[in-house]
């Protein structure tokens, strides 16, 4: 069995995409992956920059939590510990998602970034993370003067640039995300017109039906009183799309057809997961640098 050893640089985005990488790999049986995750919450380009610096000079420092092999536990350990910890296959960053659209804020921080891993990890072939953009209902996209398809198109713009422009592979997962939604059998629709947004009451939602991202959810142990909130998380997918993205990932990286992956998460239906099967291909299929 071919073993495929990554390490993402990321953020929660990341995470979405790892979420059933392995589940997904491990049922060919003809690929497996190790990963190891370089990967904290919100984090921009810039930010992973800074704290390599910082750790280039404080080296006792322990940025992340890494995943250290055999046993799988996780470890602190810095961005350098991490580059130099394997023979990496692949090596992923990307920006933060609220930023992804804007190409200015990717440099200088994307290109040092590169040359450090150029340096510690040379074998590895380096991908930037293509991300989404937010569900349509997100009050983001109104108060930046975007639409979820301009906010796409900006994302996919900016990508492709640095792409090119750094001699990078491509993880196209904004593309797949946005081909689904695009499909007419996959489309959302909203607001719920039988939904009172504003006296819900716990643990009642809204239908959110053919939705790629978690959308809205009631908070309850991470609210200051414990009184459940109804909260919309419009970024981070939830499990068809956290699929979606990871089919992706796997055929980009272990170069083998999305459509022939067997696995599904039990809350997927079977038709369901063919479908984003073959949107993940077909964006895979249309990327650049094949």
């Amino acid at each position: 069995m071919k073993i495929i050893r990554l390490l993402t640089i990321g953020n929660s985005f990341a995470e979405n995409a790892l979420a059933y990488l392995e589940a997904i790999a491990n049922s060919t049986g003809k690929v497996r992956f190790e990963v190891m995750r370089a990967n904290l919450g919100g984090c921009s380009l810039e930010k992973h920059w800074n704290l390599a610096e910082y750790t280039r000079r404080h080296p006792g420092y322990k940025t992340y939590s890494l995943r250290s092999a055999p046993d799988g536990k996780p470890a602190g350990g810095s961005l350098q510990e991490a580059l130099k910890a394997a023979p990496w296959d692949y090596v992923t960053m990307q920006q933060v998602s609220s930023l992804s659209w804007r190409p200015e804020t990717f440099q200088p921080h994307l290109g040092l970034l590169l040359k450090l891993v150029r340096r510690l990890a040379p074998r590895a072939k380096l991908l930037l993370h293509q991300t989404w953009a937010y569900r349509a209902d997100s009050p983001f996209l109104p108060q930046n003067g975007l639409t979820q398809e301009l906010m796409f198109k900006r994302i996919r713009a900016a990508y492709a640039h640095y792409a090119a422009k750094l001699n990078c592979g491509l993880l196209p997962s904004g593309t797949a995300i946005q081909m689904a939604r695009r499909a007419p059998e996959w489309k959302f629709s909203w607001p719920d017109p039988k939904f009172d947004y504003q006296n819900a009451q716990a643990p009642a939602l809204p239908r959110q039906i053919h939705s790629l991202a978690v959308g809205w959810h009631w908070a309850i142990n991470n609210t200051p009183k414990g009184i459940p909130e109804l909260r919309l998380d419009a970024g981070h997918l939830n499990a068809h799309g956290c699929y979606l993205a990871g089919c992706v990932w796997f055929e980009r990286m272990a170069e083998l057809d999305a459509r022939s992956v067997e696995f599904r998460p039990d809350e997927i239906r079977t038709n369901a997961a063919s479908f984003l099967r073959a949107a993940a291909h077909a964006a895979c299929r249309s990327c650049p640098g094949r």
